[in-house]
């Protein structure tokens, strides 16, 4: 058997069976780890990808450990059948944890998440620091635990989301990022309320002494998370700002709260600000994070298929100059689509909607808007962003869904392609004219 952490060493010995749920990214992931410890393991998944799609009651007593991917919800039958069992549950990133030897250091939010996670990263490894991505950015912390950096002078900065934090036995931090807090996730959620407490969980994680850097929004949500030992609430601050590059994408918002964020922990943990600064200096975003495609006929194009919550795409309109005609749309997640009108048409010269959400949405935004489009899909809906956008350029044309990609899409990655592809199609087709 392969032993990673001696403080978990009586805890390993004494499990032999691990229940392992999902079959996807987070659950394979799982999988190598249990292996790798000798342990025996059997993979339940609720689509029949596992090693059988059957669990009950009667299954309990055949395991001493279960390990959850973040796809099971909180009212997942199988979820609660083994938390009301009292039995040790785990996530897959808080399983992982127990055998990572290094430092963890975590970074949460509804926003920003990935951004923070890289750039502090990033600036790690440029200090010299061995550091790596974990958790929600796309690397599960167990494949990191059998890597060569799984060691004790190494630090994972893990991007944690709502979904993972429920479940957080066996996470220890030392030190937590909590960029901000807004509408999302109400498809899992019974209400805001569960959501943000989703997410506090991760302030039991901090080590004695660890900093938690707290946005602004989350304080305001629930002001008694500033009485938590060693947190630090960050609104925008540009202290450091005229130290970046004019070029820096950090200078404007809202990349320039993230990097406030960024500074705030960075200092709590006494490390030199110049790292932090030359790293934000060379940063280079993540695809479909608001960044722009093109430019022609007088209208600037940007993409920023990621933001899947009102939240992202209010903060993405704000960061842009001009007039600006925006394409949302994709599958709902819940929220309030009457306040998220009222604050959205201001900004806004026109809509462009498209997907399962639209007619929904389209009901609250002509409450407050009077120029508002509906079309089949994604391409149709650009066309006609293009076409109302030139004729009143300078402007610019935003893809901001707002909403999941799941009703036209497999990710929000082929939709920022697809509004990419279909921008030069445009510009190639307005050429021939």
């Amino acid at each position: 058997m392969k032993t990673f952490h001696t403080s978990v060493d009586a805890a390993i010995r004494a499990y032999k069976r691990v229940a392992i749920f999902g079959a996807g990214v987070s659950g394979q992931a799982a999988r190598r780890l249990v292996l790798s410890l000798g342990l025996e393991l059997c993979l339940f998944d609720q689509d029949g990808r596992g090693d059988t799609a059957n669990f009950s009651g009667a299954s309990l007593s055949e395991f001493d450990v279960f390990v959850f991917s973040p796809g099971f919800a909180i009212a997942h039958p199988w979820r609660v059948l083994v938390q009301r069992s009292g039995r040790p549950c785990y996530s897959e990133l808080g399983f992982a944890a127990l055998h990572w030897r290094g430092r963890v250091l975590g970074v949460t939010g509804t926003n920003g998440k990935t951004t923070i996670t890289s750039l502090l990263c990033n600036a790690l490894n440029a200090a010299g620091q061995v550091a790596v991505e974990a958790g929600n950015i796309g690397t599960p912390l167990s494949d990191c635990v059998l890597g060569d950096a799984n060691h004790a002078e190494a630090i994972a900065v893990c991007e944690i989301s709502s979904f993972q934090a429920e479940l957080s036995a066996g996470l220890q931090l030392d030190g937590l990022i909590w960029s901000n807090f807004a509408e999302d996730h109400l498809d899992r959620y019974d209400s805001m309320a569960e959501y943000f407490a989703s997410k506090a969980q991760l302030l039991s994680c901090l080590r004695p002494g660890a900093p938690s850097v707290l946005g602004i929004d989350v304080f305001e949500f629930d002001p008694e998370v500033s009485g938590i030992p060693g947190s630090i609430l960050v609104d925008q601050d540009s202290s450091l700002i005229d130290r970046l590059a004019p070029d820096s994408p950090f200078r404007n918002f809202p990349q320039s709260t993230n990097f406030a964020l960024a500074v705030a922990l960075w200092r709590a943990l006494d490390r030199p600000v110049e790292s932090l600064i030359d790293s934000a200096n060379a940063f280079q975003f993540a695809a479909h994070r608001l960044c722009p495609v093109d430019s022609w006929g007088g209208v600037t194009f940007w993409n920023d298929s990621k933001a899947t919550n009102f939240h992202a795409v209010l903060a993405a309109i704000e960061g842009l100059d001009g007039l600006v005609y925006w394409i949302g749309g994709g599958s709902g997640k819940g929220g309030d689509f009457d306040a998220f009108a009222r604050s959205i048409a201001p900004k806004v010269e026109a809509v462009f909607l498209y997907g399962e959400v639209a007619e929904s949405l389209a009901e609250s935004l002509r409450l407050v808007h009077s120029c508002i489009e509906i079309r089949a899909d994604l391409d149709a809906a650009v066309e006609a962003a293009t076409r109302a956008a030139l004729a009143n350029s300078p402007s610019v044309v935003l893809l901001s869904p707002g909403f999941a990609s799941f009703d036209q899409f497999p990710s929000y990655a082929a939709r920022g392609k697809s509004f990419i592809s279909t921008v030069f199609s445009l510009k190639d087709a307005y050429r021939l004219k």
